[in-house]
């Protein structure tokens, strides 16, 4: 019992947001449970006790997916936008949504106003860390 409440003080102990990023990634399509816990130094125990407690509001949505897509699971942080059809592809494989080019374009202003991009010709920049 010892054992269990100091890894319970650990966990108490980390950062809310960085926990919640942690889920974020791990319920990305493509992106493992020891992944996401070895990139935010987390053990996987504590990433499934995290994914418990924070339920559905990790799950990833529309512009996350987006997101994701472009820089491979926030492992790039700018690139070259490539064509829009194959990203809308993507998203509705993952999401079974319809998406189009339009529908992504539409995704891409609302993740530049919202202060995730910036977008110059056909090169996007990621400004905030993701996930």
């Amino acid at each position: 019992m010892r054992c269990f409440d100091a890894m319970a003080r650990r966990y108490a102990d980390l950062d809310r947001g960085m926990l919640l990023r942690a889920c974020k990634l791990a319920e990305l399509p493509g992106i493992t449970r020891a992944v996401a816990a070895e990139r935010f130094g987390i053990s996987v125990g504590m990433l499934r006790r995290a994914l418990k407690e924070f339920g559905l509001e990790c799950r990833p949505d529309r512009p996350a997916l987006v997101l994701h897509c472009l820089s491979d699971g926030g492992r790039r942080t700018e690139g070259e936008l490539g064509d829009l059809a194959i990203v809308a592809s993507y998203l509705d494989y993952v999401n079974k949504d319809g998406s189009t080019a339009a529908d992504i374009r539409s995704l891409l202003d609302q993740l530049v106003g919202e202060g995730w991009l910036t977008l110059d010709g056909r090169r996007w920049t990621l400004r905030r860390d993701f996930p």
